[in-house]
């Protein structure tokens, strides 16, 4: 197994490479939607929309959405800073969750995870790094 294909998935199976956090494309999203906001001046006039709740909680959400970003992949020490999975399978001395006995009950796994690691159980994992990446 090549250690730079293992190096680019997370411990739960996601591919590095195809998450937004390290394309960042909602962190940009943001970012530009932080920029026209304030070259439009919403702020001052925020109130007069019945749809939106207070600017402060927005504006925390908006600058929450900015900072999704990765610059090193999760096994580098990037990736999602609070994440549960990536603690408990090191805790655990995992590759990652495909290892782990208790996966299929784990409250920590989101649905879009599981896909990944049935994949890499059914194939193994040194076939599913060779495989090309769906988007």
């Amino acid at each position: 197994m090549a250690r730079t294909k293992v190096e680019t998935l997370g411990y739960c199976g996601a591919r590095c490479l195809m998450c937004f956090a390290y394309k960042r494309t909602v962190s940009e999203a943001a970012k530009a939607l932080r920029r026209e906001l304030r070259a439009e001046k919403l702020k001052d006039s925020w109130k007069e929309f019945p749809f939106l709740a207070d600017y402060a909680s927005f504006k925390k959400s908006l600058d929450g959405l900015a900072a999704l970003r990765c610059t090193k992949m999760c096994r580098g020490g990037g990736g999602n800073p609070w994440c549960k999975i990536r603690r408990c399978a090191q805790k655990r001395k995992l590759a990652g969750c495909w290892e782990c006995e208790d996966a299929d009950a784990c409250s920590k796994l989101l649905p879009a995870y599981r896909p990944n690691l049935d994949k890499i159980r059914r194939v193994g994992l040194d076939r599913f790094l060779a495989a090309r990446p769906r988007a």
